[in-house]
């Protein structure tokens, strides 16, 4: 820690000094750096939430590496929150960093978050206001105002576009950096401030520039009438004003000498010179709503930087601004060698003579547009041509891990937050469980320890409904016991998310548990169903024995057969893994039992007057409870199961897309052998029977089972003949039920059903087909393209007939 020295300063020198500067500008921060050196102020005002002060002690330390962001959240609604982000290349970041390293002290000036928040939460509804320097988090975050509408018979000037006038309000830098015909803020300040041979400090100057925008914003606005959101916005923006004001007088009254005031460049002419009396700023702070509010430090992350995030004082290349601010010399060289280890970790072949052949025409671009030096479109356009070899999207994924950039900060431990988070981070630590912006993928073997109370952790989340982890399609669906894959990403709305978690308990395990009862108290029957299951690989044995009495009451009362259906699943699953986990379920087998026999009763009554619609999604749920009953293995259950198949799959008065099904259930089950299936093929596709409820039960009968009409030639024949016998117009109505049939086969089933058909054994599907006659002279034509177009060989006349309808089906 370094000690200010002494000065005294000049009669005439303002005790007072704004550097007003850009958000997040790599440019701004090195000015303001250097001016704090040589001005050495006794007390140093920043930008920002001025109830945050006692959080400044965390800046100093070791532990505390920006990206970081100070976050308010409010105790009655913790999802309603503000983020105040910092990077290492922030100016406000580089002013407290100063006042830490040189014991000085340091205030933030803005309105507290206390007041922010409450007044966000009033804020009109139908036009809302645009957004702050700092803006909060999306749920809090006004979008911008639209330009309200002139009228058309005035002779007044039209109304002005709010829009455009908080977009220079937002980001003033990078509107005068338009203005000279720059396509990047921070070029214009390197090139225009810090690249000046006198060395002059840029501030004054800005603060002039700033003075004129702000005179021409209210010439503008003064041509048509304020909406109620931008009225809002404009009085929100006085009163922040009003607040820094009243910080400076009473940093001034205290008797410092030196009073330097570090604020968006927008403000700087408000708070520069005399500040006026006191009277008119207090009435306007007096009354203000307040809520109370919760602030603490949180790690954030340089994507959360970039303005493609939705920030509305964001940057489009954090990474790039980072790499100018902390690289002292051969800016574009050291970048343009990332850039290479970022493509040959891409195995492609990028040389040291790629990168100099890179850094010269980066250099030869900046000195074509008369720039003092090369910036990130130089760059990005010389890593294009000559490292990329004009691939867009190598280039893309360049900018992705580099311009933009997954770099996450760190806050000290003892940094105040919610037990609840506390108690994660413990848990983290303990599993050797990194918060990583950057999505890593974990595969737990449930075998090892470890690996058990990691998964227990992450399925804890889960019902607390804070994502960090996720679990992997492919392996939710497995029905394996051992294995999980998740995918881990952190990001710093988990925070606010285990704010509101909170609210549950102060440990996970404890939170978990008292969220999975409260839903379930207003869950229905497959929900509670899926709880119970999650809560016991969760191994939360307190709320499971809560949850038990409500799904006995839940299975007594519900008399859908389609949830009844939907909650076994997760009921078999969770009693017969359960050993995997060591926690007891004895009662959940009595539990399934009871609605599998509900289920069998119920499922007669309700498939009767089904359409093919209704049907084919009680289907989905039917496969499932077969897969449930079959995985329980209990012979009464089993034997009822099975009987009531058989009775459905007999009916005519019932969709042919669940007979079908019910009688591709018992084949799989061996209820029912092949011989017999194939009769019932049979008779479902007799010419009695209406085409497109033959065409139904087909569906049912074959979905997802390609590789058994290949292997059968007997139902193949059966199917190649009744689409052989099909009148014109049946085979118009019946073919898209038949494409969709084939078409939600995999590919693999599906060639294995065309090589099937086009070369038939003996006594199969020619066999069947040998009345077709068919012409070979005008098949020869369409089938030689189509041979053609699949890579295969013509086939001979007498598979001709086959081969033609196997390709209309599919």
């Amino acid at each position: 820690m370094t000690t200010v020295p002494a000065r005294r300063a000049p009669a005439d020198e303002p005790r007072v000094r704004v550097l007003g500067v850009r958000h997040h500008g790599p440019g701004s921060a090195r000015a303001v750096a250097a001016e704090l050196d040589a001005w050495a102020p006794t007390v140093v005002l920043v930008e920002g939430p001025a109830d945050a002060d006692p959080l400044l002690t965390f800046v100093g330390h070791e532990a505390m590496q920006p990206p970081v962001a100070l976050l308010a959240t409010t105790a009655d609604e913790p999802r309603r929150a503000a983020w105040w982000p910092f990077a290492v290349f922030s100016p406000e970041w580089q002013a407290l960093r100063w006042a830490a390293e040189h014991d000085v002290p340091a205030r933030f000036v803005d309105l507290p978050a206390a007041v922010s928040l409450a007044v966000a939460h009033a804020a009109p509804t139908e036009d809302r206001a645009p957004t702050e320097d700092l803006p909060p988090a999306e749920d809090v975050a006004p979008a911008e105002d639209p330009a309200p509408t002139g009228d058309p018979a005035s002779d007044e000037a039209p109304a002005p576009a709010w829009a455009e006038l908080d977009a220079v309000r937002t980001d003033p830098v990078a509107t005068l950096a338009r203005v000279a015909g720059y396509d990047d803020p921070e070029r214009w300040w390197e090139d225009v401030v810090e690249h000046r041979p006198d060395g002059a400090t840029p501030f004054d100057v800005l603060t002039e520039a700033m003075q004129a925008l702000r005179e021409a914003a209210d010439d503008a606005a003064a041509h048509g009438p304020l909406t109620g959101a931008a009225e809002h916005a404009a009085l929100h923006e006085a009163r922040r004003e009003a607040h820094m004001r009243q910080q400076v007088r009473a940093a001034l009254r205290e008797g410092h000498e030196r009073v330097a005031v570090v604020c968006g460049a927008w403000h700087a002419p408000a708070l520069t010179g005399r500040l006026g009396p006191a009277a008119p700023d207090a009435r306007l702070l007096t009354g203000l709503p307040r809520r109370k509010v919760t602030l603490t430090w949180t790690p954030w992350t340089a994507s959360r930087l970039a303005s493609a995030s939705g920030y509305g004082a964001g940057v489009d290349s954090p990474g790039w601004y980072h790499h100018l601010f902390t690289t002292p010399d051969d800016v574009v060289a050291r970048w343009l060698v990332q850039v290479a280890a970022v493509l040959r970790a891409r195995d492609l072949p990028v040389s040291s003579a790629h990168v100099i052949e890179a850094t010269r025409l980066a250099q030869m671009l900046a000195v074509v547009r008369g720039r003092p030096a090369a910036g990130l479109a130089e760059v990005t356009e010389a890593t294009r041509a000559v490292l990329c070899e004009g691939d867009d999207a190598l280039v893309a994924h360049v900018t992705a891990e580099l311009v933009v950039g997954e770099r996450m900060g760190t806050v000290p431990d003892d940094v105040p937050t919610v037990p609840l988070e506390a108690d994660l981070r413990a848990s983290a630590r303990r599993l050797r469980l990194a918060f990583d912006a950057a999505p890593r993928t974990l595969d737990l073997d449930l075998r090892k320890d470890t690996d058990l109370a990691r998964s227990r952790l992450l399925h804890r989340l889960a019902l607390l409904q804070v994502p960090w982890a996720v679990r992997e399609r492919s392996a939710a669906r497995s029905t394996g016991t051992f294995r999980e894959t998740w995918v881990l990403r952190w990001t710093p709305e988990l925070v606010v998310a285990l704010v509101e978690a909170s609210t549950w308990g102060t440990g996970v395990a404890e939170a978990a548990g008292a969220r999975v009862v409260a839903d379930a108290q207003v869950a229905g029957l497959p929900t509670v169903t899926a709880l119970v299951e999650a809560t016991l690989v969760a191994d939360l044995p307190d709320a499971l024995d809560r949850l038990l009495p409500v799904l006995d009451e839940r299975a007594a009362r519900d008399g859908d057969v389609a949830h009844l259906l939907r909650a076994l699943p997760p009921l078999v699953r969770a009693h017969r893994y359960s050993d995997v986990r060591g926690t007891r379920v004895d009662a959940l087998a009595q539990v399934a039992d009871a609605l599998v026999v509900r289920a069998c009763a119920a499922l007669p009554g309700a498939v009767t007057g089904l359409d093919d619609d209704a049907a084919r999604a009680l289907r989905e749920d039917l496969d499932a409870a077969h897969d449930a009953v079959r995985l329980r293995d209990h012979t009464d259950g089993t034997t009822l199961w099975q009987a009531t198949l058989e009775r459905l799959s007999g009916r005519t008065d019932v969709s042919g897309v669940l007979a079908g099904r019910a009688t591709r259930l018992l084949l799989d089950a061996r209820a029912l052998d092949a011989e017999d299936a194939a009769a019932r093929f049979g008779r479902a596709l007799s010419r009695g029977t209406p085409a497109r409820t033959t065409a139904a039960w087909a569906e049912g009968f074959l979905d997802g089972g390609g590789l058994l009409l290949a292997g059968d030639r007997t139902l193949l024949g059966m199917l190649d003949a009744w689409v052989a016998h099909l009148r014109e117009e049946d085979f118009t109505d019946v073919l898209p039920l038949l494409r969709r049939t084939f078409g939600a086969m995999p590919v693999g089933e599906r060639r294995a059903v065309g090589d099937a058909v086009r070369r038939p054994a003996a006594g199969g599907a020619a066999a069947v087909a040998d009345d077709v006659v068919i012409d070979a002279t005008l098949a020869a034509g369409p089938l030689a393209t189509v041979a053609r177009l699949l890579g295969g060989t013509v086939p001979d006349a007498a598979a001709a007939p086959a081969a033609a309808r196997a390709g209309a089906a599919s």
